[in-house]
């Protein structure tokens, strides 16, 4: 189980055990009702809030000026979450005609989060007024009018690090513990499970018209919710913002070859692969159809030339025993389209310099074909999403000039076994002024 004391559905504090801990010692609560070590110690410095006070004064996330009984209520303390330690696996089983079966592809299926707490509050009408800011909450950012049905971010803490209590920058030290879970909705409550504590019931003070107040009995619920996305993600690590090309020297002229023993890079890429064993030459092996594949036509070569630009991301970025995806930020120049750019990925795990590396090695390749001129793109590893952000414009998806190797089919890259990576970004010569890039790396973990 992870750790129980905060909770952030879509930019919204759902669960704040320092917080509701403070209020409750303040009196918001059930006077029959104590509560012992229920947060994380630090946990106020590490969010960096100031000292809790009252909902009124530190504007909780629940504070309404225009509902009185908000400021009545301390929120949701956290006593039990189930099924955020790691994302269930799915595989298929085909036996065979003889003994043994056959396995199917491994897949990571999304997790099911359930969540119990108790609703602490100095009035039932206080508690009551806190449900139905509960499930508001929960809805995330559907409920602003949002036409994505995608789910929002839900962020929470996978243990209490204690030894952040005296770090001289709390959120810093909180960093490495801190997770996100993508594409995460309510499928679920949030329901009444029972009253704890107190003297009035909730069910009798509701029918007293919640005339004064009263000592209400803390209202335990539960709630489910479900994180379409598998992998728990690490914190982004910055690798290079703001790069810029170095202006590719050409001749401006082209010479044109027609020699038919001429070929393109990938052509002799692909004859550097090794081949097959040869069998009975007399017998050859029957010849397997190929599959047709889809290609963009729009995928060429620069006339110009392709001007080169590398970073390098440390062996120290991932842990050797999960992976990591990178985010690419590309944004073209402001009276200019960037044009034919080209991400490919180097496992360098000597450190070679870009010149040193092969150009056949390369992991992965993903070209992009056009991007508009001050416009930003952004490859997201973590969502597995490219999109287009134009100024004044609404964001708009990238998939339509988002391809793989020549253009076929993208296959998303990853960052594995824990070594260093070089990643190279190449574009148009002619489209790179004022164009940038930047790269992060986040960890994904099962």
């Amino acid at each position: 189980m992870p750790a129980i004391d905060w909770l952030c559905l879509g930019g919204v504090e759902v669960a704040n055990n320092a917080r509701t801990a403070a209020y409750a010692a303040a009196g918001l609560k059930p006077s029959t009702m104590q509560l012992y070590g229920c947060e994380c110690p630090g946990l106020r410095q590490m969010l960096g809030d100031p000292a809790y006070t009252t909902p009124a004064a530190d504007l909780a996330p629940w504070y309404d000026p225009a509902e009185p009984a908000s400021a009545d209520f301390g929120g949701l303390l956290v006593t039990r979450i189930d099924g955020a330690r790691v994302s269930p696996v799915q595989r298929g089983r085909t036996d065979r005609l003889g003994d043994g079966a056959v396995l199917g592809r491994r897949r990571r299926a999304g997790r099911t989060i359930v969540v119990r707490g108790l609703l602490l509050g100095a009035s039932c009408c206080a508690i009551e007024y806190g449900m139905r800011w509960l499930a508001s909450a929960l809805d995330g950012s559907l409920g602003c009018g949002s036409t994505s049905c995608g789910g929002d971010d839900l962020r929470y803490l996978t243990c209490c690090p204690g030894e952040c209590d005296d770090a001289a920058d709390p959120y810093a030290c909180a960093t490495p513990y801190l997770r996100t879970l993508r594409e995460v909705g309510l499928i679920d409550g949030p329901n009444e499970i029972s009253e704890i504590g107190g003297g009035t019931s909730l069910t009798a003070a509701a029918a007293a018209g919640c005339a004064g107040g009263g000592d209400c009995p803390a209202l335990e619920i539960e709630f489910t919710l479900f994180a379409g996305l598998p992998h728990a993600l690490r914190e982004p690590v910055t690798i290079a913002t703001g790069l810029t090309w170095d202006p590719a020297t050409t001749t401006g002229c082209i010479e044109w070859s027609d020699d038919p023993d001429c070929l393109t890079e990938a052509e002799e890429c692909a004859a550097l692969q090794p081949v097959p064993c040869p069998l009975d030459p007399a017998c050859p092996p029957a010849v397997v159809p190929q599959i047709p594949v889809p290609f963009n036509p729009c995928n060429c070569d620069p006339l110009a030339g392709r001007a080169r630009l590398c970073v390098d991301v440390p062996a120290g970025a991932a842990p050797i025993w999960t992976d990591a995806v990178p985010v690419l930020v590309l944004k073209a120049g402001p009276d200019k389209p960037l044009k034919a750019a080209r991400i490919r990925v180097y496992a360098n795990p000597l450190g070679q310099a870009p010149d040193e590396l092969d150009p056949c090695s390369y992991c992965s390749e993903v070209n992009v074909s056009y991007i508009p001129p001050g416009a930003t793109y952004i490859l997201d590893g973590t969502r597995r999403r490219s999109i287009v952000q134009c100024p004044g414009r609404a964001e708009t998806s990238g998939a339509s000039v988002t391809f793989g190797e020549q253009g076929g089919p993208l296959s998303w890259p990853t960052l594995e076994c824990g070594t260093s990576y070089t990643i190279c970004v190449e574009a148009d010569a002619d489209t790179i002024d004022g164009a940038t890039a930047g790269l992060q790396v986040v960890v994904r973990e099962r």
